[in-house]
């Protein structure tokens, strides 16, 4: 993979028990609360989503990138930096992705913007696609959601404390693609951005992949991969609720990088769904009291998700606070 790698044992998580009663959800909490604070990755089993629900997230993905490439770019979206739609590869070796996520038109009842909430876009001719996508998007969002009760309780804040900063929560799901590689192909180096690493810009990140193992950076900086295990899903914490604990828990960097090919084989098919869960766009962030005290002072200031963003990724997050506020929320500290 171009550099030194080591797969680690990531904390496997059975969240299976959590409603069988205060005992089962105080255990739950603080093998997830140990494991968001060190190293910011979980592997989740006991989640509920069924395999015939992976089963056909892994087909939609093959139906769609095996398309030659004219007919995929037909799918792009106006705006650069969308997240709806296909994105080529920047590079070769790279990953090809599609993305959904929520959508203006979802909350009839509330006047969204739309450049953050941008309708999706959907491929024709593949019926089974929009179905077996959505099933997907919408178990794993269900998880999400679960996965916040249980944070809630690791950081001794009411179960429910995050609900009112998700009803029309920014959840994006990145479906991605990379191709075996050629029989003999060298380890693939890493450069540009897919070197550094991403950090996830919501409250959290739900991973199903195949083909490759996730990678991460510990606390010196050395990418560790994950483990694979049967049946779980990964789960690492967000910059959003990175900042929300104070960083009491933080927001590690990932990546996925194409293994080299045996040699005489081709390599695996690279395959994920990345369901990033962040929080209201309008909805005001400030540090849990609970993460502060004498050894801990309040690092951060109250902030707007949609500011948050914007310092994040810029681009349309940017254009929205110019254009709602031509300056800071009044309700920011």
């Amino acid at each position: 993979m171009g550099e030194s790698t080591t797969a680690v044992e990531v904390p496997l998580i059975d969240i299976s028990g959590w409603d069988s009663g205060p005992h089962a959800q105080a255990r739950i909490a603080a093998r997830v609360g140990a494991a968001a604070a060190d190293p910011g990755f979980m592997r989740v089993v006991g989640h509920g989503i069924p395999g015939q629900i992976h089963d056909g997230v892994r087909e939609a993905i093959d139906l769609f990138f095996d398309r030659p490439a004219a007919g995929k770019l037909r799918y792009a979206p106006p705006e650069p930096d969308s997240e709806r739609g296909y994105r080529a590869p920047a590079a070769p070796g790279a990953a090809e992705t599609f993305r959904i996520g929520t959508q203006a038109r979802d909350f009839p009842d509330r006047a969204l913007p739309v450049d953050i909430y941008p309708a999706n876009i959907w491929p024709v001719g593949l019926p089974k696609f929009q179905p077996q996508v959505m099933a997907w998007f919408d178990a794993a969002q269900r998880l999400a959601r679960r996965l916040t009760r249980v944070f809630a309780v690791a950081l001794d804040v009411p179960e429910g404390f995050f609900e009112p900063y998700t009803g029309h929560s920014i959840d994006v799901l990145r479906l991605e693609h990379r191709p075996p590689a050629p029989a003999g192909t060298a380890p693939a180096a890493a450069s540009g951005e897919e070197a550094a690493g991403y950090t996830e810009p919501g409250l959290l990140r739900v991973v199903w992949a195949e083909g490759a193992p996730l990678q991460f950076a510990d606390d010196l900086g050395r990418w560790r991969e994950v483990a694979p295990w049967p049946d779980a899903l990964v789960v690492h914490v967000g910059d959003l609720l990175a900042r929300w604990t104070n960083d009491r828990w933080l927001a590690p960097p990932f990546r996925a990088v194409r293994p080299p090919a045996p040699a005489g084989r081709t390599g695996q098919r690279w395959r994920a769904a990345a369901l990033s869960h962040g929080a209201d766009f309008d909805a005001l962030v400030t540090t849990l009291p609970t993460c502060v005290g004498p050894d801990r002072p309040d690092y951060y200031e109250p902030v707007t998700v949609a500011r948050h963003m914007a310092v994040k990724l810029g681009g349309r997050w940017q254009r929205l606070i110019t254009g709602a506020h031509g300056g800071r929320d009044p309700r920011e500290g």
